[in-house]
């Protein structure tokens, strides 16, 4: 059997796209979604490697296999099947098509890819293509978002690329591992960190994810940051600060997930606190960690892009996408509500769903880095608190006071599928966590039900409750909290304009006009070199000789120097003396040593 790159299905898929369009499109995404599914179940761990020379020493691998990929490959493919099978409810723009496949082909490249050549290519294709479903928001602040996720990703990609260049040019090798210490590990891991949502690199999440529509959301919550895992994984060897990044993305991103209104910014922080468990875990450098990570990752693209899915269905409902504006859609969205409710309470860390599975890996994976389990226990209780309001809020609240008309049915039946189907298997695996656990490369076990993990996770949910009802403000809805560290980076681009503007604008014109004063004298001085530089020694010379000589004496020497001003540059003296032919002689003596040093 020839094994070729899953990414290939979707690339030669999208071909096609700009010329089908209404049925016919719907159900080719689906085939081609269908079929790269297949292609990375079947591919195994054994799979033959696809290797192509690109410079002589420089090999780029575009298929190599092994049970991380294998596990990564199935739930990107699993994922993107989804997604496509949400959007069949309505006639997506073609850009937007083509930028899911397009996600869906580069998040594979990325996973299969044996080289970081071929991982950059994939790497730079993912942002084309996260930019094309940004764009093809009909929001009007779609526009300014895309640029400002472009903007990250174009430095990131350069940081990523200098990571790379340093790595192969060091250790002449583009194969993925440990690419050692110095400045190809910082800039590679800038690089990736900037995809991964790094605190202070992470804004563009929180930016750019709510401006989608509600298909392209979902998509954006799938690839991008977690194919970032996904690499941090398959490279190693980071050190503990990689774990401390983690835990401080996980507490970060939960803080400012509690103080959102917008449901879909809320879950775009949502986001960079659970990638922060995955970073966490995997920066730990143990095999325990290393599969928590990955673990995590699987259950977060089921649990994220289900909640992204109930949220989209709510706002195609509604038109709505605030909590304060919403309430009550549980009695009429039953389905939807749900499957948010097995969404969010997986995302919680509900014993019995999956994100309890990974959760407790990755917090006892941490459990060897001082200080780093407390981070993430405290990050899991405000999960839980913020998970609650949502759930609270949209589906379980009194409608009393809201907008009416705001109850509407559950979705088109797509959409419902969809989303059962993920919320199916947030189900099986926190009942059976062995069917993921079996499939990590490190065989590391999930004591989800152990009693030590039933009385953590108790002990979370007990101090959420707490704070839920001591704190009154957690159980009222606001109008939210948007300012992040962007701000700085706006107040840091007016200064930088300001400085341009004007003590930049004024320094260059006032060198400028000194450039243009300076060449005036030059060439005054030019046409009488010798009485130009007796007026200025005359000029140097003349307070010292109002303050030493007499007044008959002084007005003699301004006289002659303001006779030398009025006549110059006509004036004529006499060179022909003694001093002056040292001068001239001292003058071709120098110009025969540099000829001579020049030959």
């Amino acid at each position: 059997m020839i094994e070729i790159p899953p990414a290939f299905i979707y690339l030669i898929g999208l071909l096609l796209l700009p010329v089908i369009t209404g049925p016919v499109r719907k159900a080719w995404t689906l085939l081609v979604g269908a079929a790269g599914f297949i292609l990375a179940l079947s591919l195994s761990s054994a799979a033959p490697e696809m290797v192509i020379g690109v410079v002589p020493g420089i090999e780029t691998i575009l298929l190599t296999s092994d049970p991380m990929r294998q596990i990564a490959g199935g739930i990107f493919a699993f994922s993107g099947l989804i997604t496509l099978i949400y959007a069949v409810y309505r006639d997506l723009p073609t850009a937007e098509t083509i930028g899911i496949l397009a996600s869906i082909a580069a998040a594979m490249g990325i996973v299969y890819a044996g080289d970081f050549i071929t991982v950059f290519v994939f790497w730079e294709f993912l942002a084309v293509a996260s930019l094309a479903i940004i764009w093809s928001s009909k929001a009007p602040e779609s526009s300014g978002a895309g640029y400002r996720y472009i903007l990250f990703h174009i430095f990131g990609g350069a940081c990523f690329l200098g990571g790379i260049v340093h790595t192969v040019a060091t250790t002449g090798s583009a194969a993925i591992g440990p690419v050692g210490d110095g400045a190809g590990l910082l800039l590679m891991l800038v690089g990736i960190g900037v995809n991964a949502a790094f605190i202070p690199l992470h804004t563009w999440v929180p930016d750019a994810y709510p401006r989608a529509s509600v298909v392209g959301s979902v998509a954006l919550s799938i690839f991008t940051t977690k194919a970032a895992v996904f690499l941090l994984a398959a490279i190693g060897g980071w050190g503990v600060a990689v774990a401390y990044i983690g835990g401080a993305m996980a507490l970060y991103g939960a803080i400012y997930a509690l103080m959102q209104d917008d449901i879909r910014r809320l879950l775009a922080y949502s986001i960079v606190s659970q990638v922060g468990y995955m970073v966490a875990a995997i920066g730990v450098g143990s095999v325990e960690g290393l599969d928590a990570g990955l673990a995590h990752m699987v259950n977060d693209i089921l649990f994220k892009s289900l909640l992204f899915m109930a949220a989209g269905a709510v706002i195609l409902r509604t038109g709505s996408h605030r909590l304060s504006d919403l309430g009550g859609l549980g009695r009429t969205m039953p389905i939807t509500a749900l499957c948010a409710v097995i969404g969010g309470l997986s995302l919680a860390g509900l014993p019995g769903l999956n994100g309890a599975v990974s959760k407790g890996m990755a917090i006892e994976a941490a459990g060897g880095v001082p200080y780093l389990s407390p981070v993430l226990l405290i990050s899991a209780v405000i999960t839980v608190v913020y998970v609650s309001r949502f759930l609270y809020f949209v589906f379980f609240r009194s409608t009393t006071g809201t907008r009416e008309g705001l109850l509407p049915n559950d979705p088109p039946t797509p959409m419902l599928v969809a989303m059962g189907a993920t919320a199916f298997l947030c189900l099986a695996i926190g009942l059976f966590p062995h069917l993921l656990t079996d499939l990590l490369p490190g065989g590391t076990d999930a004591h989800a039900f152990a009693s030590s993990y039933l009385l953590e996770s108790a002990a979370i949910f007990a101090a959420a409750g707490a704070l839920l009802f001591a704190v009154r403000p957690l159980r009222v809805p606001w109008r939210g909290v948007e300012t992040d560290i962007d701000a700085l980076y706006v107040k840091a681009g007016d200064a930088i304009v300001w400085i341009s503007a004007n003590p930049l604008v004024h320094t260059a014109d006032r060198i400028e006009r000194g450039v243009e004063s300076l060449a005036t004298s030059l060439g005054l001085i030019s046409e009488n070199p010798l009485v130009a530089s007796q007026i200025a020694g005359k000029t140097l010379k003349l307070p010292f000789v109002r303050a030493f000589s007499d007044r008959s004496r002084s007005e003699a020497y301004e006289k002659e120097l303001s006779l030398l001003k009025d006549c110059y540059p006509d004036v004529q003296v006499n060179i022909w003396g003694g001093g002056y032919g040292i001068i001239f002689i001292s003058i071709v003596a120098f110009l025969y040593f540099i000829f001579y040093m020049m030959r």
